[in-house]
């Protein structure tokens, strides 16, 4: 081989790593679950207050785009699923950014919330939901878990919402 060939040969080597480097997908971003608050508990649902904190371990800054979840009471109980649109800026270099997500979890089952009502305890939970990040070239879905409790006058108050009414009673 020539000198010529050797050396066109290594150049052109070095520039098609350079555009794979370049192509290459960013990694996902790290999600920390902070906290699950129960704001409230009717017979809608249970509103949860969601916060996660995600680092972007990418040079360039990537978006989040919405937040799902679903919750299951007392290890046997399920609500229903529910994704919201919260777009979030993830910067990059490992920026640590909150997501704060309120979400109304729908009961999958009423009569859930009657048997949990009659608990003398708090009611424990586990929210378990995904925060999609990505693009038009990029996009996945991060996992995260929180555990949580709900307390028994949360419970009980909505189960006694959830009554029909009784003349001349009235709940507050």
């Amino acid at each position: 081989m020539t000198s010529r060939r050797l050396f066109a040969l290594v150049v052109v080597t070095c520039v098609l790593a350079l555009v794979c480097a370049a192509c290459k997908k960013p990694l996902p971003p790290k999600l920390t679950p902070k906290e699950a608050r129960v704001t409230a508990v009717s017979t809608r649902g249970i509103d949860v207050l969601v916060k996660v904190e995600a680092t972007n371990p990418n040079s360039i800054t990537l978006s989040a785009r919405s937040v799902t979840g679903k919750a299951k009471l007392d290890g046997r109980y399920d609500m229903a699923t529910v994704t919201i649109d919260k777009p979030v800026v993830l910067p990059p270099n490992n920026v640590p950014t909150m997501i704060e997500a309120p979400m109304t979890l729908p009961w999958a089952d009423l009569t859930a919330l009657q048997v949990l009502a009659q608990s003398a305890k708090p009611v424990p939970y586990t929210l378990e939901g995904t925060v999609a990040v990505g693009g038009e070239s990029f996009n996945v879905d991060v996992p995260f878990t929180i555990n949580g409790t709900i307390t028994r006058e949360q419970i009980a108050g909505a189960a006694l919402k959830s009554l029909p009414a009784i003349p001349g009673f009235q709940v507050k």
